[in-house]
Parts: structure tokens; sequence; C-alpha cells
């Protein structure tokens, strides 16, 4: 090795200080230097993804679920702060590659092998990848930028999603030497990764949920038996199947292996050779998974968007009952309820991903989940609302739009499925920590005394008005108190909805669907009502552009959020017969009975 200059430092022992000096050595020098010289030793580095290395050290240390911690009415203030992940150069790197993929992408002119060839060419087949494989190690953050680039191809957004989540289920399941074998190809743009994980549901009672199972043969190699979900399988296919009676693995299926056939978007798997992804744990493997509702939420998010930009075309050059369309007060009205559901989920998906870049060992699942159900929940009526205005004249680009969005909507799970999975999770934290309590008031006869206290302690509650001693106001802009002691309200009536579940329905608090779903809606909207709080009140204080525009949006949106969140709570509270769950249960259960619709005719008699 030819050393061209290094630095040794010597300690002498008749001067107080160190001297530094400077020796040259050729590469012949340098083996056959004497002992009696100084030693040149080379370091071995690991040579690692500095950047990497140096968002770790960036994290902060670990907190609370925060959300979880919102079912007991805990809030963590700190997170008021709206999170900012990426430093200056990161920023500068993330813009020039952005700009790069959307002048491209909005460029009518480009055709798809053009848009294919400039993703390769800014490496995002290969984003999540370490800089040491040619990769970008981009963080959850960064990836919600480019996907926001590359949305308007639908079906090239949902693939991009597919394949990062499934590169890094590979980089934590498969071994080095594995995955060195695959990942130049990987990261070639030809073949991409697809997650098959959902199950086509049983036809019959006696067929279980998840179906698709692995054995391995008396090769040693693994099979899988099964039919699957899948929207692409041309290239590798990451694929969940069952073990054992309780435990689940990802396997991964190469392309051109035997035993798979593809139906429409069903994928069928007999005796398919399969590599296993041993080194993972379910735990990580479903937070990997998880983020795919992050990613799900902001593609549906720029399709709210891309419907806005359509109406827009549409309705400045036109007029009706010679005024301008543009000042018709509906269609404002319109405009600025997608505005606001926008404005929400954006700053609602990147807070969760702030949480996910910024802090050590995240538990972020509800916020991810949270992010889904949100923009399912609001996207669909705001994009039937938007698109009811040119339905007539754009007809064919309403059609796209809206079943792209209904596509999103219910990619993978449904929102009943969501609501279920954040209410479970949220009761499971707050049970652990209010088990003692709801034990004494389902046996109030045991305990007499605690329930006197309890009485008086909810008088407050019982009658709809929490004292609000969490002070949020303090943490936010001061233009925001209004807003923030709105905020506090809906998190302080969240622990009494919580008690009041499960106090009523004990271990079966599980099968309460319905209620289920009121919580996990009005846990939804308090994430984010405090996401928006935060976003508007970092950006009036920084001074960002229109930072007064996100202040009224915020504004708008806890106003209006608060009254949906109040409701809900009270409907939880009051029952299933003041709230009419039983009825409407009892009606659905005959009709799905009788297979009709029950009543007669409105012409029908009974007599002449």
């Amino acid at each position: 090795m030819n050393v061209a200059r290094k630095l040794c430092v010597i300690h002498h022992s008749y001067v107080s200080r160190n001297l530094y000096r400077k020796f040259r050595f050729s590469s012949t020098d340098y083996e056959s230097a004497p002992s009696s010289q100084p030693q040149v030793r080379d370091e071995k580095f690991d040579f690692e993804d500095l950047n990497v290395l140096e968002r770790v050290e960036r994290r902060k240390e670990k907190i609370n679920p925060f959300m979880k911690d919102i079912f007991i009415s805990i809030f963590n203030r700190d997170l008021l702060a709206y999170p900012e992940i990426l430093n200056k150069e990161e920023t500068e790197a993330l813009e020039q590659r952005i700009n790069t993929i959307r002048n491209v992408f909005i460029d009518p002119k480009k055709t798809a092998e053009d848009r294919k060839n400039v993703l390769i060419n800014t490496k995002m087949f290969a984003a999540p990848v370490s800089l040491t494989r040619n990769g970008l190690a981009a963080n959850v953050t960064e990836s919600l930028r480019y996907l926001e680039a590359i949305a308007s191809d639908f079906q090239l957004g949902q693939d991009l999603s597919d394949h990062w989540l499934g590169l890094q289920a590979l980089s934590h399941g498969l071994t080095e030497e594995q995955y060195s074998m695959i990942i130049d190809d990987l990261i070639k743009g030809d073949k991409t990764i697809a997650l098959v994980i959902k199950e086509r549901i049983a036809e019959r009672i006696s067929q279980a949920d998840f179906r698709t199972t692995a054995e391995m043969d008396g090769q040693g190699i693994w099979r899988i038996n099964g039919e699957k979900v899948c929207r692409s399988a041309g290239g590798y296919i990451l694929v969940l199947c069952a073990v054992e009676a309780s435990r689940l693995k990802a396997f991964l299926v190469h392309p051109g292996v035997e035993g798979v056939k593809t139906d429409g978007p069903f994928v069928t798997f007999f005796k398919t050779p399969a590599t296993p992804l041993d080194l993972i744990s379910e735990t990580t493997l479903a937070q990997i998974l998880g983020v795919s509702r992050l990613h799900a939420a902001s593609l549906s998010r720029c399709r709210l968007a891309a419907a806005v930009n359509s109406v827009v075309e549409y309705t400045r050059p036109r007029a009706f009952s010679g005024k301008p369309l543009a000042e018709l007060s509906n269609i404002q009205s319109t405009m600025g309820n997608a505005l606001l559901d926008i404005y929400a989920c954006e700053s609602a998906e990147y807070f969760a991903a702030g949480l996910l870049d910024g802090y050590q060992s995240p538990d972020a699942e509800l916020e991810v989940a949270m992010c889904r159900n949100f923009i399912s929940n609001h996207g669909l009526s705001s994009m039937m609302q938007l698109l009811s205005i040119p339905a007539l004249d754009k007809e064919e680009e309403c059609k796209r739009l809206l079943d792209d969005m209904r596509h999103l909507a219910a990619r993978g799970e449904t929102l009943d499925s969501v609501n279920t999975f954040i209410a479970l999770n949220g009761l499971h934290h707050a049970g652990v920590v209010m088990a003692n309590e709801v034990k004494q008031i389902r046996n109030p006869l045991m305990h007499p005394a605690f329930i006197v206290k309890k009485v008086l302690a909810n008088r407050h509650q019982e009658r709809d008005e929490p004292r609000l001693t969490l002070h949020l106001a303090e943490h936010l802009h001061p233009s925001l108190r209004q807003p923030a002691e709105q905020l506090e309200y809906c998190v302080l009536r969240m622990r009494y909805a919580c008690e009041t579940l499960m106090a009523r329905h004990g271990v079966k608090v599980d099968t309460a669907y319905t209620e289920l779903n009121r919580l996990a809606e009005a846990a939804t909207e308090i994430f984010v009502m405090t996401s928006v709080l935060a976003r508007a009140s970092r950006s009036y204080c920084i001074g960002l552009r229109n930072a007064e525009v996100e202040m009224k949006l915020a504004a708008c949106f806890v106003e209006r959020t608060r009254d949906r969140v109040k409701k809900l709570i009270k409907e939880i509270d009051d029952g299933e017969y003041l709230n009419l769950d039983h009825f409407t249960v009892q009606l659905g259960k005959k009709v799905l009975d009788t297979n009709t619709l029950l009543v007669e005719k409105p012409t029908a008699r009974v007599f002449w």
C-alpha cells in the first residue's frame, strides 16, 4: 500500500505538550521500516453508510407510545413541536432528486419507459438500500416525498411502495450472503418485489381464515401452498405464510419458479419453492409492513390533490348564468373542505414519519394506521363532492380518479379492520393501566368507598365538562389557544370513554364492534388535530410563506373536528339503546337472515 502521508503523535518527556510530526513513506519504505521508527497501522473501517449512522445518532431517546397514552388521557406535550428530521444537506439532495423526477412525470410527452429510466437514474428502486450497496438509505420522511413526486403514475407508485417495504424486510430477514446474491438484481428496476399478504376470503365456515402454509420437504426446501390476493406477480413475491398453528413467517418467491399460477387478482401457490426470512421477528416484520398504510395514505392524498387540480382547471374558464363558475359559493366551499382534508392528512403523515425517524425504537403503529384511517374515512366523500362538479364533461377522468381512490381505501384491508386494530391496541394499553379500576367498577358492592370516590371524580365527565389540566396552549403559538383547548377537551374525554367501554363489556369488549369503531375514529381525529396544530404553529413561528393560511386551516379543522369527537364519545357513553345500535343491529340481522328488505312496496294494500 502506498501511503502518501501519515500523521502520528509522539510524546516527548522533555516537552510538556504533544508535537505533531509528518512522515512520508513510499511503499518500499513502509514495508522495510525498522521497528524503531513510528509504525503506521492500517485502520479497518466497516464503511457502513455514514448518513444512516449520523441519523441514528440524531435520534432522540425512546418515548412512550404517543397515541396509546392518549387512550388514558396522557399527552406528551413535547410532540407539539412538529418534527424536523432532515438537515440542510439532506434536504438539498432530496429536492434535487424530486425536481428531476417531477420534471419527467409532469411532462405529458414522456413515455412510461422515460419515467422508469429517471427512477433508475435517481436510484429510486434502491431508495431504502444502504449507500455501500449503491442505494440512498432513505428514511420514511424522504420516502413520502418521493412517493408524492411519483404518485401521478398510480400503478408505479404502488409498485414502488411494495418494493421499498420488501427491500427492508429482506435486509432484516436474509443472511448477508443471501442478501448480497439478489440485491443487485433488485435495485436495477427490472424486477420489483410484490407484497402478498391478504388471503382470499374463506367460502365455508370450516375453512381457516389464514390458509396459505409453508412446509419443509425432505430435501430441506420450503414449499408454499395456498391462495393470496396479488396485484402484480411478474417479479419477486414476498409471501406471508403460516408455518405453525400460531406462527407466521415471510418467504421470498423468486421469478420464474414452478408452482405459481395467476388468475386475475389472485395468485395460487402449489408446492412453490421459496426462501425463508429466518432472521426477522414477527414484531419487526409487522412494523415494516405497517408502513404500507402510511404509503397508501400518501397516495390517496395525492389522488385527492389531483382531483382538486382537475376541478380548478375545469371551473376557471367557465361561467354559469353570466357569472364565473369559480365564484359560486358552493363550489368554493367544496374546494375548501377538500383543502382541509388534504392539509390534515399531509400533516398527520409527516408527523407519523417524524415519530418513526426521530426516536429510538418507536412504537408508532397506531399513528401510521390512523393516517390510513383518516384518508379512507374522509377522502372518498371529498372525492365524490369534488368530482360531481365536472362529472359530465370529464367523465373518464372522474371515473379513473374515483376508482383509484376506492382502490387505495380498500387496499389490503377494510376500514373496519383498521378501526378494530386501532381500538383494540389502544384499549389493551389502557387496560394495563386501568385494570384495577375497571375491576372495582364492575363489582360496586364489593368496593363502595371506591365507587363514591369515582362518582365524585367523574362528575365533570358526566356533565361533559372535563377540567382542562394539560395546558397544551403553552406549547403552541398564542393565536392557537382556543383550538388547543378544544384539543385538550377531546384528549381528556378519551380515558372516560375507555373506562366506560371496559366497565360495560369487560373481557368481551373486543366484540363490541360498533363502539370500537367510534373509539378508533375519535382517537384518529385527535391524532390529526394534534398534527395540524403542531404544523401550523411551527409554520407561523418560523415565518413560512402563507403561514397565516395554515393558522386558519388549523383553527377551522379543529373547530369542525371537535364536534365530531364530542358526538362519537357521547354515543359511546349513551350505550346501544340511546345511540340506536341495538335496533340497527337487529334490523341488519333480519336482512341477512331473510335476504329481503323486510318491508313491502309503498303501493301495496291489504284491502280494496
